[in-house]
Order: structure tokens, then C-alpha cells, then sequence
């Protein structure tokens, strides 16, 4: 028996704390949360741990994530980054307080997956998007991480081995999002020019030669010409260099892509499943049009992502009349690397409209923030939303909204698995312990194997 006492206890059931309260677990289940608690139940625990000062709450569970398993990555089907860099950001995840990750890549295996979770303690869950047309948006944009193996494999396979839903649907590579700015135009400038450039520069070319909304009659040469001067790239590409490598590596697998909405959608109805959706100021109007179908459960992903703050609220508050519609606020990295995303200003605002349904952290490559530093800074230092109510939205919310992603976890309730965190507090977002099933698997800021 392990006895956690003496700590602020936010249970996940969204309005449950107790300011001095007591979690007791035996082997991996949890058989009482107590306001307070008999002190002579002491001696007989094998472990009692004082958290005096600190907090304890469910571990987080993050529904959006890239990069965690020895498959192909993203909506573009790209080969993944190596196994040092998802071990590592593994790691980082688990550190960060995220006891069960969901890999939105949607073309993983579960062989994959489960080969991934031999080597690592977080819960790795997975997602699926092994459809022709899906399958077709990632060859226009890369594919080179797809074999065989990925190809054949189907929605209905997937889901029958485990997958908990269907998506990510779309994304930053295949609907000339952040992941063309990180890595696509990028590479492409160095394959043609041999010169580096960095994403803010890559958005730019971007920006200026389709627009916000990538359409392909946007391009005006002058528009590109100022861009072009104002970024310093005008020394080396020339308007019409820019427009067809912008053409060539973001327009290519935008209509295509977008034609996969409808096929995954077709594909969750007939399921019953889940879908996630890519949500983003290019996929504004498929989106709408998906959630008029009337799935179940549509989430869309990290919508107050890519919008100004005006567009992400209005567009999230058109979303929420429809039934079934579950509107994820992505924290990316605007407190740590602020490299996507420079400040949290969108994410403030759909907590100060009440819009945030489930929270995550997306990939903001490889450097996004953790889901409980999204939560500190909105809840208990800028009060937009309550702490018992904010912890809820990355964990009972999301098992909710994805029954299969974490059953019986999200919550420190009897009767649940023991996957437990210990921070500081207020300082939530410094993770001191971390337990998953009732093991230790991190604590002081080392993952112990």
C-alpha cells in the first residue's frame, strides 16, 4: 500500500479538491481519496509519500501527439525522426506529466505501436487513417516513411487491434500548416538554392504566395517581391523560384486532403467511432460542413491554432451548436520555445469564452509545452478558468470524449488505475513524481526503466 497525504488532491471528477487530502493505492488501483485520513493507517503502507506543499492529481492524458512511435509520422506519411528522438520525446511527455499519449500519426501500426510501448512506461495509444485517399494527400506531400505494411493495412483492421478513433484527419504538412514551415519549404529551399532558412522565413514565402487560406489565386509577384525583402531572402530566390516551390511542396496535397474529411467522416459514421480533425483557417469550411453530419463525436483539433484570436473564437463558438462537436485547445509552445506559436493569446481567449472542451499539446516540433503549464497559467495564476474544471479538460474530458484512449484512468476516484503525479504547487507544471499503474516511472526529472 502507497499513501500519498497531506497534498492540495484535485481528483479530475472537475469540481472535486481537497486542500489537505490523501490518495491511498494499493498495487495499481486506487481504493480511497479522503479529505483527510486515519494516521495510524501509517504503518501499514510500504510507502508513504508527504506532499506537504504539493499537489496530487490524475496523470494527465494527452490526446495529441506526433513522434512517439517507430512508424511513419504525420498526415504526409514522412519517416519519423529516428528512435533516439521518440524515445526522447517520450521521455519529455512523461516528465511533462502525461501518463497516456495518443499518436495522431495516422499511419502507424499496431505492431508499431506495440513495439514502441515495450521500450517505454507512458501509455501509447493510437489513431488511424489508413484510407486510398488519405493514403493518396501523404504520397503528394512525402509518403517516403510508408512501406508495404502501411499501405495495406485498413481503418476496419486498425480498429479491431485497438486503434481508439480516427484521425488525425488532415494536418500542417498535407494542408500547408506549421509542419511546411518546419520541414517542407525548408528543405526544399536547401535542395534548390543550398541555403538554410528558418520557419519564420518559410511562413513567409508561404503566407505570401497562398494566403492564410492557401488558395492558389492569391499569388501576386509583388506581394512575394516585399515579403521577400522584408524576410532577407531576397538576395538569393526570386518571386517565381518562391511561388513554385510553395506550389510544389504546400499546394499539391491541399484538394486532395481536404477530400479526405469526407472519407474519414463516412468512415467514422459507419464505425462509430471518434474522428479527429485537423482545424485550421484551410480546412475552416470542410470542418463545418463535417459537423453537420451529425457524427457522434467530432473533435476538432487545436482550433485556436492558426486563427487570429478574433477568428478561433467566433469560429469555435459557430462549432459548438452542433451536437457531437468537442473543440480541442492545443497548448503548443508559447511559454517554453515559442517557436509555432509566439504567444498564448488564443489560448486565453478560448478559455475566457468557455470554449475549451479537452486540452493537449500537439507537436509544435517536438518543443510543445506541457499540458499542466497550459493549465497553471490559465487557472491558477490567470483565473479564466477553475482548477478542479481545468484539470478535468485533460483528463476526464478526454476519456469522454475518446471512451477507449484511457478506460478506468483520468480520475484519482476508488476503484481506478493508479496513474498519479505529484507537483508542486501552484507551480503545477514542475512535475516531481510520476506513477503509472501504481509504479514510480519518473521522479525528479528522470524516467526510470
Amino acid at each position: 500500500m502507497k499513501i500519498f497525504k497531506n497534498g492540495v488532491v484535485v481528483t479530475g471528477d472537475g469540481k472535486t479538491m481537497y486542500e489537505n487530502g490523501a490518495v491511498v493505492v494499493v498495487d495499481d488501483t486506487i481504493v480511497g481519496v479522503e479529505q483527510s485520513l486515519d494516521p495510524s493507517l501509517d504503518a501499514y503502507a510500504e510507502e508513504v509519500i508527504d506532499c506537504t506543499g504539493k499537489c496530487v492529481l490524475p496523470g494527465m492524458i494527452n490526446h495529441h501527439q506526433h513522434g512517439i512511435t517507430f512508424g511513419p509520422m504525420f498526415a504526409s506519411g514522412c519517416e519519423n525522426y529516428g528512435r533516439d528522438f521518440i524515445m526522447n520525446h517520450l521521455d519529455r511527455s512523461l516528465l511533462q506529466g502525461h501518463t497516456t499519449v495518443l499518436n495522431i500519426d495516422g499511419f502507424v501500426t499496431m505492431d508499431e505501436v506495440k513495439e514502441t510501448q515495450r521500450h517505454h512506461p507512458i501509455r501509447i495509444k493510437a489513431a488511424t487513417t489508413h484510407a486510398p485517399i488519405n493514403l493518396k494527400a501523404a504520397d503528394l506531400c512525402d509518403g517516403k516513411g510508408l512501406k508495404e505494411e502501411h499501405r495495406t493495412m485498413t481503418v476496419e483492421k486498425m480498429l479491431s487491434e485497438g486503434a481508439v478513433c480516427i484521425g488525425e484527419v488532415g494536418g500542417g504538412h498535407t494542408l500547408g500548416g506549421g509542419g511546411q514551415d518546419y520541414l517542407y519549404i525548408p528543405r526544399a529551399v536547401k535542395a534548390l538554392k543550398g541555403k538554410d532558412i528558418d520557419y519564420l522565413q518559410a511562413r513567409a514565402m508561404k503566407l505570401s504566395v497562398l494566403g492564410r487560406y492557401i488558395e492558389e489565386s492569391y499569388y501576386d509577384r509583388d506581394r512575394v517581391a516585399a515579403a521577400l525583402k522584408e524576410h532577407k531572402l531576397d538576395d538569393f530566390l526570386t518571386p517565381e523560384e518562391t511561388r513554385d516551390i510553395v506550389y510544389k511542396t504546400t499546394l499539391s496535397s491541399v484538394k486532395v486532403a481536404l477530400d479526405g474529411y469526407r472519407e474519414a467522416a463516412d468512415l467514422a459514421k459507419k464505425y462509430n467511432m471518434p474522428l479527429m480533425i485537423h482545424n485550421a483557417p484551410t480546412s475552416k469550411y470542410i470542418v463545418h460542413e463535417i459537423a453537420k453530419m451529425g457524427l457522434n463525436t467530432l473533435i476538432a483539433c487545436h482550433s485556436n491554432y492558426l486563427f487570429t484570436k478574433d477568428e478561433c473564437v467566433e469560429n469555435g463558438k459557430y462549432l459548438k451548436q452542433f451536437p457531437g462537436v468537442i473543440l480541442d485547445a492545443a497548448v503548443h509552445d508559447p511559454f517554453g520555445a515559442k517557436k509555432l506559436v509566439a504567444t498564448p493569446e488564443n489560448l486565453f481567449a478560448f478559455y475566457e469564452n468557455d470554449l475549451v472542451d479537452i486540452i493537449s499539446t500537439d507537436f509544435a516540433a517536438g518543443a510543445s509545452d506541457s499540458m499542466l503549464e497550459g493549465i497553471q497559467h490559465a487557472s491558477l495564476e490567470k483565473k479564466l478558468v477553475g482548477f478542479a474544471k481545468a484539470v478535468a479538460q485533460g483528463t476526464t474530458k478526454v476519456t469522454e470524449a475518446l471512451p477507449l484512449i484511457a478506460p478506468n484512468l483520468g480520475q484519482l476516484k476508488k476503484g481506478f488505475g493508479a496513474d498519479i503525479l505529484v507537483t508542486s504547487y501552484p507551480e503545477i507544471k514542475n512535475v516531481e513524481r510520476v506513477y503509472v499503474g501504481g509504479k514510480l516511472v519518473a521522479k525528479d526529472g528522470k524516467v526510470l526503466r
